[in-house]
């Protein structure tokens, strides 16, 4: 299916391909430039704002969006498996790797220093501007057609969190998407609190870079931390990290 509104051609630059590869055809060209314009082409604190908070709508709308369709499509799913489901599809490592396969990073406008260090490669870059792609389609049409888009870019990994729920890996994913920010493994903090019987006998805490950004318990020291490496994918304290 195919949402198609507006002009191939968007200030200079042909995104066509890219859009063709969304199924979704911009009205207002400008946001898609916005979307694609990364904060290191200028030091213009509106060019990091306008990014920053299409990626800050664009989060929201991804984050709903898999929600729906989790809770629609796993009605036998208890609320921390739907949880960890969803941040395994919204991962940063997710994101990129479906950046990737749109290709924004044949799309993206960086910064020279940006460009030198690699940005296009740059996984947390092309997860960042993932985002910001759909924020600006929500703000272009509306809710439910950014999320039809969505869905559909996303079905490989929506189907197989529906189809294949045991294989989630929270603690494998944490670790990926932490070292692709800097590289430093995070730490477990495991205590045992209850009684040996105990659903909660053992609490863990997730460390990086000194601050502690998710925690879990559970029957055994694996379950407490891998419920631990789930809330912190969840929350996604590091974003709000300054390292």
């Amino acid at each position: 299916m195919h949402f198609r509104n507006g002009g191939p051609s968007i200030s200079g630059m042909n995104h066509t391909a890219l859009e063709d590869k969304l199924g979704y055809r911009f009205n207002n060209p400008d946001l898609l430039v916005q979307a694609l314009t990364h904060p290191s082409t200028d030091s213009k604190p509106e060019t990091r704002r306008a990014y920053e908070r299409l990626e800050f709508l664009g989060d929201a709308i991804l984050q709903l969006a898999v929600t729906q369709y989790l809770y629609h499509h796993m009605p036998q799913s208890p609320e921390g498996e739907l949880t960890q489901l969803r941040a395994r599809t919204v991962s940063r490592a997710n994101l990129g790797k479906y950046g990737f396969i749109l290709g924004l990073d044949k799309h993206i406008a960086l910064g020279k220093g940006e460009e030198r260090a690699g940005g296009r490669s740059k996984n947390s870059i092309i997860a960042n501007t993932f985002e910001s792609v759909f924020g600006a389609m929500s703000l272009d049409s509306n809710y439910e057609t950014a999320k039809a888009v969505a869905l559909r870019v996303l079905h490989e990994a929506l189907d197989s969190a529906a189809s294949h729920p045991k294989e989630i890996n929270p603690k494998g994913e944490l670790q990926a998407i932490l070292q692709d920010i800097l590289p430093e493994t995070p730490s477990y903090e495991t205590e045992e609190k209850g009684p040996r019987d105990a659903e909660n006998r053992f609490e863990s805490r997730v460390f990086w870079h000194g601050h502690a950004i998710g925690a879990g318990s559970g029957a055994s020291k694996r379950k407490a931390e891998v419920a631990a490496a789930a809330d912190a994918l969840d929350a996604r304290a590091w974003l709000r990290m300054t390292l």
